[in-house]
């Protein structure tokens, strides 16, 4: 096996060009070596993180909407309260807790201790993608629940929506608004 000297006070790229050109297999080796170095480092630049698909903003108006929807058909099934229109405010947007390792490190000296913490988040590689990882997202909070219907001059029928929503919603009744619809003129 015959090896690759160099000088000692280090290799002039002519010189290692015309050793290299002395054998094919040494040639094709380095071309694969560079070209393997290449796309490792092509790799670094064009792998993505991932970017989340929807804003948050999108995603809190969404839940709203679906919300509102469903507690229209649910209200309006309250016998009195005829049509009803759901308008429901959010004061957060939904939250995702992510995963984190934490790293504790206790130095002892003879006349105290100290202990450093350091936490980093965990990250998941797929494919060429890295992302977080999620642990769980928490549905955004309600701020208030506003209800026009037909029904609401009567008392009883405010209290039964006023009774529903905080019972589903986990609100209190201070944040539910229940107003009477205007009638249709003709």
């Amino acid at each position: 096996m015959k090896y690759l000297h160099l000088p000692e006070n280090g290799p002039s790229w002519k010189t290692l060009l015309e050793k290299l050109r002395g054998s094919k297999k040494r040639t094709a080796a380095v071309i694969l070596c560079v070209l393997a170095l290449a796309l490792l480092a092509a790799s670094e630049f064009t792998g993505s993180r991932k970017a989340p698909t929807e804003s948050t903003q999108t995603q809190a108006d969404a839940y709203a909407k679906t919300l509102e929807t469903r507690l229209a058909a649910l209200l309006s099934s309250i016998d009195g309260a005829g049509k009803t229109q759901v308008l429901v405010t959010l004061r957060t947007g939904a939250e995702t807790v992510w995963a984190q390792n934490d790293k504790m490190d206790t130095q002892t000296d003879e006349s105290e201790s100290r202990v450093q913490s350091e936490q980093e988040y965990v990250l998941v590689r797929t494919g060429g993608d890295e992302s977080g990882l999620p642990l769980k997202t928490r549905t955004p909070q309600i701020l208030g629940v506003a209800v026009v219907c037909e029904g609401a001059t009567d008392p009883q029928v405010r209290q039964r929506i006023t009774q529903t929503l905080t019972a589903a919603l986990g609100i209190g009744a201070s944040h539910v608004s229940v107003v009477q619809m205007e009638s249709e003129r003709k």
